[in-house]
């Protein structure tokens, strides 16, 4: 499989993941993407989409809790969007910087109760920036 067919298969999947649906439904796209995934030859690619693939298992495991609220979920697609592995370290670091400063617009228009949670996504963003950056130079 091509990774750019995968990456629109879990598009599909990812952007169906609204907190109104059960987990549970989603068990069969999960397996379906784990399939594909082991198709993918580049290994740097398949690593890339079994770590997409762990980004919509922890999504849906938040499922077992209260729904996850617009918020929240718009952080999670901008984080997961951010911290793709395509690219240049240039680029990814780019990328990362600028999930930062979009969750940071979510954080703060976000209620009380939930912006330090949002605001906590960027730390994995900013530890990715930091790692990135000998590679950059």
């Amino acid at each position: 499989m091509d990774y750019e067919q995968f990456k629109a298969e879990y598009k599909q999947v990812f952007d169906a993941i609204d907190g109104d649906r059960p987990s549970a439904d989603f068990a069969p796209d999960v397996a379906r993407l784990k399939a594909l995934a082991a198709t993918i030859e580049d290994p740097a690619n398949r690593r890339s989409a079994e770590n997409r693939i762990a980004t919509i298992e922890d999504v849906l495991s938040y499922g077992d809790g209260p729904p996850l609220s617009p918020a929240m979920a718009q952080a999670i697609r901008v984080h997961a969007a951010a911290s793709a592995a395509g690219g240049t370290p240039q680029e990814r670091i780019a990328r990362a910087e600028a999930g930062m400063a979009e969750i940071g617009r979510i954080a703060e228009a976000a209620g009380p109760g939930e912006e330090a949670s949002i605001m906590n996504m960027n730390e994995s963003l900013y530890m990715l920036v930091l790692a990135l950056e000998p590679e950059s130079e």
